[in-house]
């Protein structure tokens, strides 16, 4: 979307009677691709609706940036809910831990060699090497406060500062 789209007069009205405003999160009720992330079509164009939600409330997207769930929920099109990032800021933001961790706990996993915990972070493309904990709950909040200083898009852990 980093080329202007030409707004047609019920485009905005259509956009929103797909959006379901009852929570938090304004969920987008129309079209989904398999990732979960909303679909509208404007003229012959599809677009994501949370970067058409975007840039109707704060304006185009620059080529090459994104547009950030900060709520983590992908049909989300609250524009409070969005904001500009690089792919490296986005990657910051995830949720938490992948599906295939060992640990359930986001850049920490067990170190089978020395038979402790091991605490990593990775930031553009970079792997940082955070240290090496005989308890979980060590190699997690070392690996929050690591990710807290070095990654501010990261609202997951700006959540468990606050909490």
């Amino acid at each position: 979307m980093s080329m202007p789209f030409r707004v047609l007069g019920d485009d905005r009205a259509r956009f929103w009677q797909r959006v379901d405003k009852t929570g938090d999160c304004w969920i987008w009720t129309g079209r989904t691709r398999d990732d979960g992330y909303g679909i509208f079509t404007i003229g012959n164009r599809s677009l994501r609706a949370h970067r058409v939600s975007f840039a109707w409330d704060k304006g185009e997207i620059p080529l090459g940036m994104e547009v950030d769930h900060i709520c983590h929920t992908r049909a989300c099109v609250r524009p409070s809910h969005l904001r500009l990032a690089t792919s490296g800021e986005n990657s910051q933001n995830l949720r938490g831990a992948y599906s295939n961790s060992t640990s359930g706990v986001r850049g920490v996993s067990w170190y089978k060699t020395r038979s402790c915990w091991r605490a990593d972070a990775k930031k553009d493309g970079v792997r940082y090497f955070i240290g090496y904990f005989p308890e979980l709950g060590e190699a997690e909040a070392a690996v929050t406060a690591w990710r807290r200083e070095n990654m501010p898009y990261s609202q997951m852990d700006k959540r468990k500062e606050n909490a």
